[in-house]
């Protein structure tokens, strides 16, 4: 999925607000419910500080998640703790890994979780 796909998503699905809240990350992108709390956060993050090998940006999305979820589906290909998040309730998802289809749920719980 890319970026833009799932920017699309989510403001077709949930009538998403999405911004650019940090001045020193402009590529950083938040999607927010109306009422300005985010559900969803879009980052490239040097794969480094993921804890994987090489130099290149990896594109990623932190979404809130139940703690017993998160913890299995770390383990998957694709999916990391949250960067930058309590680790626990959040995780990080490789875009290019999966299509907006196959993250609908997880889409769908993250902005339940944080209504």
């Amino acid at each position: 999925m890319t970026r833009q796909e799932l920017i699309a998503y989510c403001q077709n699905e949930y009538n998403a607000i999405v911004d650019k809240p940090f001045k020193h990350y402009p590529e950083y992108v938040a999607i927010r419910h109306q009422n300005g709390k985010w559900f969803g956060l879009v980052m490239n993050v040097p794969a480094t500080k993921l804890g994987l090998p090489g130099t290149d940006g990896i594109k990623i999305l932190d979404l809130k998640v139940d703690p017993e979820l998160n913890s299995m589906l770390q383990i998957q290909p694709g999916f990391l703790p949250g960067y930058h998040m309590p680790k626990a309730h959040w995780l990080s998802v490789r875009l290019a890994d999966f299509t907006t289809s196959q993250l609908a749920d997880l889409i769908a719980g993250s902005y339940n979780a944080t209504k």
